[in-house]
């Protein structure tokens, strides 16, 4: 798609002038927009957008129904080359870790949900067994199928399978990081490396088409009288993406609340909207290009963008706009191309990019914003590394400015050290820049830490009030015990009648203690688990599937089959963050709270946790 729409606009340039290549642009991504944002509004609306919120609440331990299928995978596969091709400021690394996770999810519910279900018998002689699925152990090995996943992702995104390795640590968090996992994940990107090159051995191409990689070492010297500017410009580049941070959640919220008056008219607004905004992306990539002054083509040998010049020129704006993502970014790394992008048109483009960047939150488009912050960062590193070298305070190359500037504001933005430092310097394929890439990492995030209390994806999960448990429990929880933060529930006696059932199923519960009246907890049973009883109820040798047939007073439902017979069990007194690291590490999902004698007092549940300490 894009090596369809790019040659096209610049055919049309040079047979009938530079206006009808802008509306053969604008044209063209229109389309792959609106083509997009159907697929998105009719089929899944879910897929809009990044999906990492989502998937790192998953990850965390949360239950995220409906989150993977076959039709989300298969939407955002075709929506993120789309959104891409369209010439949205996003990348694709985003929907790719999620498109990755959906399709680990899948595999393993496939082959693994056979050996997590057993049939429970159901009392009487007549009585037809129900299948009961093993909850715990079937999302211990999805979420360990979902982690491999995205790593391979993003290992094959950037060529970068330790990259890959140390993301998913991050996203996953060393809490949720089971130990079996490191090396699962390293086996796994290693095989995905190794195929993602035999296929494109078989297919005639190289890999370092489609990825951001320097294919030799490229001269990236840099000295000590540059050291105290790479701080300066992390410190720089650190308030730049704690703004954006806020921007982009702003302009998100301001949409949202926006569209609400429009909600007659949903979907065909937003469609609308999002069609709109591409041509409008396309325009203002290509009226600014248009401030740029045509320059002669260099001894690099790198790809540049023509756009209005004549054979032989290039536009340096245009090469950074009117591009993909990845060919900007390498573009900016590059070692080889010395005074080739001046500082004026890096910057132009930056205040461009990001401003059309910001612009975008709110619209369903299935984007990433690893490498779009990545070309941020890259555009004003390379401005303030060309500007520097003019002033002769520096004879470094700007393009080693770029490569700091670039994982500073990267870092900022996922708040991510370890793998925002590996992924940049594998990309740029020079391990001597690993230390100043370490300070311009280690300075942004200190700023950003300074300015914003979490990094986009977290804001996003907080504000949408998906479940995930944060690392560390509240100050608030200091003055709180068990017993504090749990709820009065019903209880389910161990044979209960299938009416009681019905009413217990009608709470908004996930989770029902089973005790006899004046007992302890003798286990919880779960939703699902209660759930499969009800279609083996049988009465007069008849499988009643619809228990409105069945006569509610007369069936009883062994309860004490299907329970989770060993709880996890706290005394009421037991301090809440004490408890709430029991939670977050031990991976549990529902705790009964007892007196010091045995006695039931509640139920606490994840969920019920996560809200307390919201």
């Amino acid at each position: 798609l894009v090596r369809f729409k790019f040659p096209t606009m610049q055919s049309a340039i040079q047979q009938a002038g530079v206006l009808h290549g802008i509306v053969v642009l604008m044209l063209l991504s229109t389309i792959y927009a609106l083509v997009g944002v159907c697929l998105i509004q009719f089929l899944a609306p879910s897929c809009g957008g990044s999906g990492i919120p989502e998937n790192k609440a998953f990850l965390n331990g949360a239950q995220m129904p409906n989150l993977y299928s076959q039709r989300t995978l298969s939407v955002r596969a075709c929506t993120n080359v789309l959104a891409n091709a369209a010439g949205f400021p996003v990348g694709r690394e985003g929907p790719m870790v999620t498109i990755g996770s959906n399709l680990a999810f899948l595999f393993c519910e496939r082959f693994v949900q056979p050996f997590v279900r057993e049939w429970v018998s159901v009392s009487g002689s007549n009585a037809a067994p129900a299948v009961l699925v093993d909850e715990q152990r079937l999302a211990h090995a999805t979420r360990i199928s979902c982690t491999v996943g995205g790593a391979c992702a993003i290992a094959v995104i950037f060529n970068a399978p330790f990259g890959g390795l140390l993301y998913m640590f991050e996203e996953v968090t060393s809490l949720a990081w089971h130990v079996e996992l490191t090396f699962r994940v390293f086996v796994a990107t290693m095989f995905c490396s190794l195929l993602c090159y035999g296929l494109c051995y078989l297919l005639g191409s190289d890999i370092t088409e489609f990825v951001i990689y320097a294919e030799t070492p490229q001269n990236k010297k840099w000295n000590w009288g540059d050291v105290p500017i790479f701080a300066a410009l992390a410190a720089m580049v650190g308030v730049l993406t704690s703004l954006h941070t806020r921007a982009m959640l702003l302009f998100a919220s301001l949409r949202q609340s926006s569209r609400s008056r429009w909600e007659h008219l949903q979907p065909w607004a937003v469609i609308l909207e999002t069609a709109i905004y591409a041509s409008l992306c396309a325009f203002t990539s290509s009226m600014v290009s248009l401030l740029a002054a045509c320059t002669e083509e260099g001894q690099s040998g790198l790809e540049y963008v023509a756009f209005n010049c004549a054979e032989g020129q290039y536009n340096p704006i245009a090469s950074l706009l009117v591009a993909t993502s990845h060919s900007s970014v390498k573009l900016l790394f590059s070692g080889n191309n010395a005074g080739e992008i001046h500082a004026a048109s890096s910057f132009l483009a930056f205040l461009t990019y990001t401003g059309l960047n910001i612009g975008l939150a709110g619209l369903p488009v299935p984007g990433g914003a690893f490498t779009a912050t990545m070309l941020m960062g890259g555009l004003f590193g390379r401005s303030v590394g060309a500007l520097c070298h003019a002033l002769g305070l520096t004879e470094s190359l700007s393009g080693v400015y770029a490569v700091v500037g670039s994982a500073a504001m990267l870092c900022g933005f996922k708040q991510m050290t370890l793998a925002s430092v590996l992924i940049v310097v594998e990309c740029v394929n020079d391990l001597n820049l690993a230390a100043i890439v370490m300070l311009g990492v280690a300075v942004s995030m200190a700023v950003n830490w300074s300015m914003n209390e979490r990094g986009h994806d977290e804001e996003v999960i907080h504000r949408k009030q998906l479940p995930y448990l944060e690392p560390e429990p509240p100050r608030s929880f200091d003055a709180l015990a068990a017993l504090d933060l749990c709820t009065p529930c019903s209880a389910l006696p161990p044979e209960a009648p299938l009416h009681q059932v019905l009413q217990a199923l009608e709470e908004d519960s996930e989770y029902f203690p089973v005790k006899e009246s004046d007992g302890p907890c003798l286990g919880i049973a779960t939703r699902q688990a209660l759930r499969s009883l009800l279609p083996a109820v049988v009465q007069a040798d008849h499988v009643y599937l619809d228990v409105a047939d069945v006569a509610l007073e007369a069936d009883v439902l062994p309860i004490h089959r299907v329970m989770d017979p060993t709880p996890f069990t706290v005394v009421e007194d037991m301090p809440a963050p004490r408890l709430y690291n029991l939670f977050a590490k031990a991976g549990e999902r529902a705790a009964c709270i007892t007196s010091i004698r045995g006695d039931f007092r509640g139920l606490l549940s994840r969920e019920q946790l996560i809200a307390a300490a919201r």
